[in-house]
């Protein structure tokens, strides 16, 4: 009996315990519905594809599979055969090691094969269609044949891009009526104190690639969770990560009219627990105006390290360098002067990400953002040649514009470091709750020889949130803040979403109704020179609200979407005169309307979709004092900004776009169009009253027609061209602005290694 025990002993020693990968989740609709009888196989990447393990989803929807393989995996699932409305999905790939235990839940989507999930609105991975208000995105693989961010950004439904002249001129994004304040690179505050982000200095490199997943993302209203600066909305830039098996890389090169020359090169492996994405390119045109040289280079690199399934690291890094021509609006002097606007900006994070075996997520990130941007005045004539303006309004005058006096170089700086830390659990089924404590430490610069503004300020801001759903037809995200900054104090703001579901999806026509209601409030802290110009300025504050209503009206092909909001903002900055500087607190206006955006996809591989704007803006308060043209004595007008009871510059009361796709094995084709109303403006000529104009309906309307094609001539070479500006609108930016004329690119993309 004795060696019997002792042999036992031994044997349980020596023995090799069991190691086994084990991913578990729950199936459901993209409302949480359980789905059971789904098919879920686990597909090994490594060596040649194979199926490594597969099961059907429960009664409650859950799954279970099990493999003794390691390395790269992706899921692959099949709805049941009662629940054919649904279409398969592709996840995406994830590491996994013998010993670890993930949980991946998986939402079926009517008409998508891959994940339509986003974590922006909430910091939580969410299914699109239970947040109470859905960011815009743009894929990644929509900028393959893309240089900047600009054509993918104005066909969206809300969305309006102010450009400031041709290509480098300086870029914003506009939501709803109001500027896009927060902009976040890889998930860290990329934008200037006081909220302002040039998109013109953000290229498509690094953003670009062969992935479904969102490089960049736009939500509408304020957002608490970000704490300062998300007070009309938010827009982030996401760097793809890699998941090539082997080593890959991908060429770009292409050319054009105005002397337009792209060169980008990506180099992309994911193996075993390592994956690296590195990508570089440089673009660069003459555009229709000299001098305006622009060129725009980019460095990015994404490289990610699993120490097991459930902990990883990633390093991002981005650096954008780039230099135009200072904008002028060339319309109104017929001449330019010799300038250069130069920026070199680098964002870069490192992330430490791990989950629990009880699902408990814990994310730490630093973050660093330093921009620096030097504007040159090498020569500028006293006054331009004698020119007509004529307004969209019917109002002209004639005469000879004066140049503002500029100094001969200002240079700006905004460095930050930010540390962030996140933990989420799901708490039950119906409720996960969420914190947030991040520190950011900044400093900012505005350097003239005359004059040098510096600002140093640190938040300290904790925010918390609450989400789940009630009988999968009630679904909630309620969020704020509180931020302690010095010199600003101490500033909170709320948010509550709604999500209701009174009409499961289904195969009938009309079914899949869902109604959602989204109210927050959002501070924004006060840039360098409006804290010098501003001593005690109130902190600018916003509300938002927005309710809509998603519509599926054919299954799988034809939804629709219709949203009413109605935006407040109070204590905004506002330019008296422009020579010298002066600055207002007093501005508030007022942002209504509504919109109504359509998705029709009459056959698998064409996609037609489009989107109508209206946005009633009025400004409620404001310092600013009339100006009279003496050929005008009867009209006030807003020389700088707009007089209260008029629109706010540059909102045009309606927009719309129209687009169509079309992708086939071979060929692949886009055309899309752009168009806007009239908006109010200004010339902003104050040296030469005479050649003020009402503001009323001044910047005129346009129309502007994009279209592209690739065509596979191998499984390795593409050839592609991009057709902007089809109609040579040369009055998409603000009057005496000249936009971009006709411009044609074409190219090809070569991968080389095999995937």
């Amino acid at each position: 009996m004795t060696h019997r025990f002792w042999l036992a002993l031994l044997l349980w020693l020596v023995a090799v315990p069991a190691h086994a990968v084990i991913v578990r989740g729950k199936v459901t609709d993209s409302l949480g519905l359980p789905l059971p009888g789904s098919r879920v196989q686990l597909i090994s990447l490594s060596g040649a594809p194979h199926n490594a393990a597969d099961t059907i989803s429960g009664a409650d929807g859950s799954y279970e599979l099990r493999t003794d393989l390691a390395g790269r995996f992706l899921l692959l699932t099949s709805p049941a055969m009662m629940a054919s409305q649904f279409a398969p999905q592709i996840g995406n790939p994830f590491y996994g090691g013998r010993t670890d235990l993930l949980n991946i839940d998986i939402a079926l989507d009517a008409a998508a094969i891959t994940p339509q999930q986003s974590a922006q609105p909430t910091l939580l991975d969410t299914p699109v269609r239970e947040l109470s208000i859905a960011p815009i995105q743009v894929a990644a693989d929509q900028l393959l044949t893309q240089a900047n961010l600009l054509p993918e950004l104005r066909p969206n439904v809300g969305e309006f891009v102010v450009e400031q002249g041709q290509t480098g001129a300086p870029l914003q994004l506009y939501v709803r009526g109001s500027p896009v304040d927060k902009t976040l690179a890889d998930g860290v505050s990329a934008e200037q104190l006081g909220g302002y982000f040039n998109l013109a200095t953000v290229s498509s490199a690094g953003l670009a690639a062969i992935a479904s997943t969102p490089a960049v993302e736009a939500t509408a209203a304020a957002n608490p969770l970000y704490a300062v600066d998300a007070d009309a909305g938010v827009l982030s830039l996401n760097t793809p990560v890699a998941t090539t098996l082997h080593p890959v890389l991908t060429y770009s090169g292409d050319a054009g009219n105005l002397s337009t020359v792209r060169n980008e090169a990506i180099a992309t492996i994911a193996y075993s627990r390592a994956d690296a994405l590195l990508s570089f390119a440089r673009f660069s045109t003459d555009n229709s105006l000299p001098p305006a040289r622009t060129h725009l280079v980019t460095s990015a690199t994404n490289l990610g390290y699993h120490i097991s399934g459930n902990t990883n690291l990633r390093l991002t890094l981005r650096d954008d360098v780039s230099a135009a021509p200072l904008p002028s609006p060339y319309a109104f002097y017929l001449v330019a002067p010799e300038t250069k606007l130069a920026s070199q900006n680098l964002y870069g994070t490192f992330t430490v990400m791990g989950r629990t075996a009880g699902n408990w997520h814990n994310l730490v990130r630093y973050g660093m953002v330093r921009e620096r941007s030097q504007a040159f005045n090498f020569a500028t004539p006293a006054t331009g040649l004698p020119v007509t303006i004529q307004g969209a309004n019917g109002f002209s005058a004639s005469g000879t514009a004066s140049f503002l006096p500029q100094p001969a170089r200002e240079d700006a700086v905004t460095n930050r470091d930010e540390a962030t830390w996140q933990t989420d659990y799901p708490v039950t089924h119906f409720l996960s709750a969420l914190l947030t404590a991040r520190y950011q430490n900044e400093r900012a610069a505005d350097l003239i020889a005359a004059q040098a503004d510096r600002l140093s300020r640190a938040h300290f801001s904790v925010a918390a949130s609450l989400q789940g759903e009630l009988h999968h037809r009630f679904l909630y995200q309620a969020s704020g803040f509180i931020d302690r900054a010095s010199v600003l104090g101490v500033n909170g703001s709320p948010r509550l979403g709604l999500t209701y579901v009174p009409v499961r999806p289904g195969r009938r026509k009309f079914r899949g109704t869902s109604l959602h209601f989204t109210a927050a409030t959002g501070v924004r802290e006060p840039s360098v020179l409006e804290t010098a110009l501003l001593t005690n300025a109130a902190t600018p504050r916003s509300r938002t609200l927005d309710v809509s209503v998603d519509q599926d009206i054919l299954q799988k092909k034809l939804t629709l979407r219709a949203t009413y909001f109605h935006n407040q903002f109070a204590h905004q900055t506002e330019t008296l005169k422009l020579a010298p500087l002066t600055l207002s607190n007093a501005l508030a206006y007022r942002a209504q309307g509504f919109e109504i955006g359509m998705r029709y996809q009459p056959a698998a591989r064409l996609l037609v979709d489009g989107g109508y704007t209206y946005l009633a803006a009025l400004v409620e308060q404001s310092a600013a004092a009339a100006t009279f043209n003496p050929n005008l004595p009867t009209i006030a007008i807003g020389a700088t900004t707009a007089l209260a009871g008029a629109r706010p510059f540059e909102r045009p009361p309606s927009t719309g776009f129209v687009a169509a796709h079309y992708t086939g094995s071979a060929f692949s084709a886009a055309l899309q169009a752009t168009f806007s109303g009239r908006s109010d403006g200004s010339t902003d000529l104050t040296l030469n009253p005479t050649l003020l104009l009402p503001n009323r309906n001044l910047s005129p309307g346009y129309a502007s027609v994009d279209a592209s094609g690739t065509y596979n001539i191998t499984q390795a070479i593409m050839f592609f061209a991009q057709l902007n500006n089809l109609l040579d609108q040369r009055h998409i930016a603000p009057i005496g602005y000249v936009s971009t004329p006709f411009l044609i690119r074409a190219g090809l993309r070569i991968r080389l290694g095999h995937e």
